[in-house]
């Protein structure tokens, strides 16, 4: 597996959109991360709802982290306000959605503690044409078909389009949380890190069997964090500021043309310093559940 650590900025992604999936529109931007543990994907992306945007209350068979950058995201049971993070756990229904006004954010979504493969939107779109060009039909967040006998199929529409991809009944996963949990990031504190000079964290939560994590991170002018070697896998994203990596400067923001990303793979990725002049904050979300997912396929192997 390649260990390197990618860095990139939004501006080198090309955006794309919704595909038809739920009602009204949305843009993505997503950024290239591969786990290189076989069945094992994880999807990141910054995203734009327009006014109209909307889903039906669902549930999902993955976990979702969301953070938002600017305009609600107008969720029943999981609204999230600008600087808000939401943990949206498998098997817990949310919504509905409407958005009366834009907004604009981040979000990662991947396999759950059941291990129920995580289908990427990629592979979702394709199989909501397949759905489609065999005479189904979407609206509303819902895949509607008509059977030879006359019988009508109701489904969520992500529910149809994971069905198709999978090539298996879907299945909803046991709810481990009785709703959403939404992180006021606005309201946590910054807390001194306890070994590098001007570094703060602001720890938002915790979640689960495989300890997903969210977090802000914030140097100060001249601050820095020294190289060094991964142990779980990591998504860095500049919101705020400007840093250093790899004898280059990177810019931090929220929009469709400024902002960093930073994938550290686990597993000992070398990671080179990273150092700000003017200073800087991250969004940061840990990741142990690749390393423990790798690590119980490796045992499995053996035992097999």
């Amino acid at each position: 597996m390649n260990r390197d650590v990618i860095i990139m900025s939004i501006t080198e992604i090309t955006p794309m959109g919704s595909g038809g999936a739920r009602e009204g529109s949305a843009t993505y931007k997503q950024f290239p991360l591969e786990t290189g543990v076989p069945g094992t994907a994880l999807e990141f992306s910054w995203n734009s709802y327009d006014t109209g945007y909307a889903t039906p209350r669902h549930k999902h068979a993955f976990d979702q982290f969301r953070y938002a950058f600017d305009g609600d995201r107008q969720i029943k049971d999981g609204y999230l306000t600008p600087g808000d993070c939401g943990f949206y756990p498998e098997g817990v229904s949310y919504g509905p959605q409407l958005q009366k006004e834009p907004s604009v954010g981040l979000g990662l979504q991947f396999q759950g503690p059941e291990g129920i493969p995580y289908e990427t939107h990629a592979e979702l779109v394709a199989a909501r044409k397949r759905l489609s060009a065999a005479g189904g039909t979407f609206a509303n967040g819902i895949y509607t078909k008509i059977l030879p006998n006359g019988r009508k199929i109701n489904k969520d529409s992500h529910a149809a389009c994971w069905e198709e991809a999978a090539g298996q009944k879907f299945r909803y996963p046991p709810a481990r949380f009785g709703a959403p949990i939404v992180m006021k990031g606005e309201n946590a504190r910054w807390v001194m890190d306890r070994k590098l000079a001007g570094v703060e964290h602001k720890h938002l939560g915790t979640f689960g069997e495989r300890r997903s994590a969210a977090r802000l991170m914030k140097l100060a002018p001249g601050a820095s964090i020294p190289a060094h070697r991964s142990e779980d896998a990591e998504i860095f994203y500049l919101v705020d500021g400007s840093i250093t990596y790899d004898g280059k400067t990177w810019l931090g923001g929220k929009t469709a043309d400024r902002g960093t990303y930073m994938y550290i793979p686990h597993g000992g990725a070398e990671v080179k310093e990273i150092g700000t002049t003017e200073g800087g904050t991250f969004f940061i979300i840990s990741l142990p559940l690749v390393a423990d997912i790798e690590i119980e396929l490796n045992a499995k192997q053996r035992v097999a």
